[in-house]
């Protein structure tokens, strides 16, 4: 079983794109090294794409 990390919390808003250039840079580096963070990104991903797709069909931005 692989341990949640302490940044497991930036996950969602990576995914959906609300970090900023500067924390994605930093967290895409995290990512490197994290094998906990790498995993939760790989389950979240299918569901992130499908808000973003929804968000976008209901005009939003």
């Amino acid at each position: 079983m692989v341990r949640r990390c302490s940044h497991a919390v930036d996950i969602a808003v990576y995914l959906l794109g609300g970090l900023p250039d500067a924390e994605v840079e930093a967290f895409a580096r995290h990512l490197d090294g994290c094998p906990a963070c790498r995993v939760e990104i790989e389950e979240l991903a299918p569901v992130a794409r499908l808000l973003i797709a929804s968000r976008s069909r209901l005009g939003g931005p």
